[in-house]
């Protein structure tokens, strides 16, 4: 409850899918990415890009 004047950014999982559906990353690095971009899934996608998120890491198995 404090009063530094941000706004929370509602998600939805519409916008979480389109941004997972552009990139592949992960939910959790989508809702962050979205988070941190106040909900703009263009630039949530960018964003993911620029940190090298836009996709799945390789798994040896």
């Amino acid at each position: 409850m404090s009063s530094s004047g941000s706004k929370e950014v509602t998600l939805t999982a519409a916008m979480i899918k389109e941004v997972r559906g552009a990139t592949r990353a992960g939910t959790l690095d989508c809702k962050d990415a979205l988070k941190e971009t106040n909900g703009n899934t263009k630039k949530a996608i960018a964003l993911l890009k620029k940190q090298g998120k836009d996709r799945p890491h390789k798994v040896y198995v």
